[in-house]
């Protein structure tokens, strides 16, 4: 502002000639005026304009005269306030200053900043980002014309590094320094006075406190329970020699590693080391495979929780509890690091064994029961563009619920419409039991009170269900779900029953079923919809299949499941065949074991299942390890991928957004072209094969 009026003042000084000029031709207008129009006598006329002309110029005269003393009376208070401060600093502080021009070229300096830079000669006009690392630009634009310069050295001695900006660090020399900018406004011109506080031992303490700033882990190995069930040996050798692994690791690092149950341990150590092991990707998870059981040579995997967040080693330890529950619903073999940016996963490179007991799925319906019981109402819902899995998983819950409690109000939030629900519900919408038990999103709304418990089925994701409307405004919910968690709950349910080692939802609820409904009891319409859910995810028992999949199969087959009857669930339209029939023509390998096709879809809600019978269909072609299939819907790409086991997908699909298992994962691309979209999905193969190599070097 005051720049602004100096400028303005300087003018008028300057053209005084042109102002007299401008009120000259004026008053002659108006002796003109006067003579031509009124009676009055020339000579009085001629009398009148000069005197106005003179009254004007004085008081214009006064007027400008006084503005631009007032001025120079304050700009003059200004430079010698500047100027006392400048010999101030220069003199009688010994803190390093600097003052520049607006190009950030050096005008003064005093002796502690020449030292401090190393300088023998003169500094002047030299480029002040060339003597110092200085965002110029951030600082400048932060400094406040108003702010008043301390008068004491005293006043720079306390600074909080909390609340020292990055932009206003710099290094001179071998020291940093907290920057403090001041502006000096001077003819016109803005200087800045830079003034730096020595923070470098401040610095250094920061460091170490971060360096040694407590990291607490869980570690558990994770498929003991597992290898029971396969290898006839004693494996207990081998448990031991993962725990002297885990106890040399701990040492190396500094940190305190106690087994305080079999096969689970507690882990602290410095974020220094913890740092070290980002960096090597945690390389004591592929250290941990080499050691194998049996003739089989299945290796011992271990999941890791480990958090920074927290202030206390409390709150660390609940949130290192969190990441290893996390994890193991992963699939286990990982680690999940918590930190106040976000989660982090490594490891993941072999594909888990089934984690299940008989006993455990009794467990999981005691806490279901414990729910249901003091609750008023029950509302199932599965995913969006349901499959037979989630539509069987709806229909295995509700069945179980309405067997073992009587009288309570079970519905089933779905979309009627979908032909996947027409295909696999056509006999079951003939029961009376079944007449009113579905409703649509809409209407579940209704339904939902604060004494609702909602149980949601295949599916962790809220943004994909049905309603997620509904899951966010429920006030109980529970999960049961086969899907790798891929990020923390946003509102935690009630309790989460995800185990990506079973092959379908279905299954999980099937066991259930098996453990507490009596034998008496039949559902045959209800178990081919849950045969069919797990024919789905198993692409007919010939993937992801384990030793408890065959036997809840076989349970459904007990309880009147018609596998015939099931299979024509799949038959598909001849359009639709046709449409599938172009991904084998575009198909081409990349990366010599990557198949990758596209093509665009027919708009129907069947093109996301062409998409993954594509998927399939490529992984049977030799050589192929994992296959990727897009198809373009509307606007968004959807990508489904498959592997053969030996490629986790999941982790290279989590790289573009999606997730899924190991062998089995999707995800897509909104607002996408197709070849955008291939090109984005390479790069994510790419960083995946990168992550590979880096881990193993």
């Amino acid at each position: 502002m005051q720049n602004k009026k100096f400028d303005w003042l300087t003018r008028l000084e300057e053209i005084p000639s042109r102002i007299y000029v401008i009120m000259a031709i004026i008053a002659l207008a108006l002796d003109t005026v006067l003579c031509v129009f009124t009676d009055v006598n020339p000579a009085i006329c001629g009398a009148i304009s000069i005197l106005a002309y003179a009254a004007a110029s004085l008081i214009v005269y006064f007027i400008v005269r006084r503005r631009l003393n007032l001025y120079r009376i304050e700009s003059d208070a200004s430079e010698a306030q500047n100027k006392s401060v400048i010999y101030t600093f220069k003199n009688q502080i010994k803190i390093p200053y600097a003052v520049i021009n607006e190009d950030g070229r050096l005008i003064t300096s005093n002796a502690a900043f020449s030292n401090a830079v190393g300088a023998k000669g003169t500094l002047f006009n030299a480029d002040i980002q060339q003597i110092c690392t200085i965002n110029l630009e951030k600082i400048t634009e932060d400094a406040s014309p108003e702010e008043l310069l301390p008068d004491s050295e005293s006043a720079f001695a306390s600074v909080p590094l909390r609340d020292v900006k990055e932009s206003e660090i710099a290094t001179l020399g071998s020291c940093k320094y907290k920057v403090d900018c001041y502006t000096l406004p001077s003819k016109g011109k803005n200087y800045y006075m830079l003034v730096f506080v020595d923070i470098t031992e401040l610095s250094e303490i920061n460091l170490r406190y971060r360096n040694h700033y407590t990291a607490v882990g869980y570690i558990v190995i994770d498929n003991i329970e597992e290898i029971a069930q396969y290898v006839k040996a004693n494996y207990q050798d081998e448990t031991r020699e993962v725990g002297r692994l885990l106890d040399d690791w701990a040492s190396s690092m500094g940190g305190i590693i106690r087994e305080y149950e079999n096969n689970k341990f507690l882990l602290i150590f410095t974020h220094e080391m913890l740092s070290e092991c980002i960096k090597n990707k945690f390389s004591v998870l592929s250290n941990i495979h080499r050691i194998e059981i049996g003739d089989a040579h299945i290796p011992l995997t271990v999941s890791m929780g480990i958090a920074t967040v927290g202030e206390t080693l409390e709150e660390r330890e609940h949130n290192a509890m969190v990441s290893l529950d996390m994890a193991l619903q992963r699939g286990g073999d990982q680690v999940v690091l918590k930190t106040p940016t976000g989660l982090f996963y490594f490891g993941a490179k072999t594909k888990t064994l089934q984690k299940r007991t008989k006993g455990h799925a009794k467990i999981i319906f005691g806490k279901l029961a414990a729910l249901v019981e003091g609750s008023s109402n029950i509302l199932v819902m599965g995913h969006s563009n349901p499959d037979f899995d989630s539509i069987g998983a709806c229909i295995g819950m509700t069945t179980l619920l309405r067997n073992m409690f009587s009288g309570i109000d079970v519905k089933i939030v779905a979309d009627v419409n979908s032909e996947n629900f027409k295909a696999c519900t056509s006999r079951l919408m003939l029961l009376a039991d079944y007449k009113d038990t579905f409703i649509d999103r809409v209407s579940a709304l209704e339904y939902n009170n604060t004494e609702t418990l909602l149980i949601i089925v295949d599916a962790n994701n809220m943004a994909i269900l049905e309603s997620p409307e509904l899951a966010k405004n429920s006030f109980k919910k529970v999960i049961i779900d086969h899907h790798i968690k891929k990020e923390e709950f946003e509102d935690e349910p009630e309790f989460a029953y995800i185990d990506p080692s079973a092959s379908s939802t279905c299954e999980l609820i099937a066991e259930m079923l098996e453990e507490v409904l009596p034998p008496e009891i039949s559902f045959k319409e209800e178990a081919n919809i849950m045969m069919s859910g797990i024919m789905l995810d198993t692409k007919n028992f010939t993937r992801t299949v384990g030793m408890r999949t065959f036997a809840a199969a076989l349970y459904l087959k007990n309880s009147g499941a018609d596998t015939e009857y099931a299979r024509t669930f799949f038959e598909e339209a001849f359009e639709d065949y046709l449409s599938e029939s172009q991904f084998g023509s575009a198909a081409r390998i990349y990366r010599e074991k990557i198949a990758i096709t596209s093509t665009t879809g027919t708009g129907t809600p069947s093109d996301r299942i062409l998409a993954a019978k594509a998927a399939d269909k490529l992984l049977s072609v030799r050589d192929v390890s994992a296959a990727f299939a897009l198809i373009l819907i509307g606007d968004t790409v959807h990508v489904s991928a498959r592997s053969d086991g030996s490629i986790n997908v999941q982790l290279i699909t989590e790289r573009i957004g999606g997730g899924g298992h190991f062998d089995s994962a999707g995800a897509a691309f909104a607002e996408t072209t197709l070849e955008e979209a291939e090109e984005l999905l390479k790069k994510a193969v790419d960083d995946y094969f990168e992550s590979l190599a880096e881990e193993e070097n």
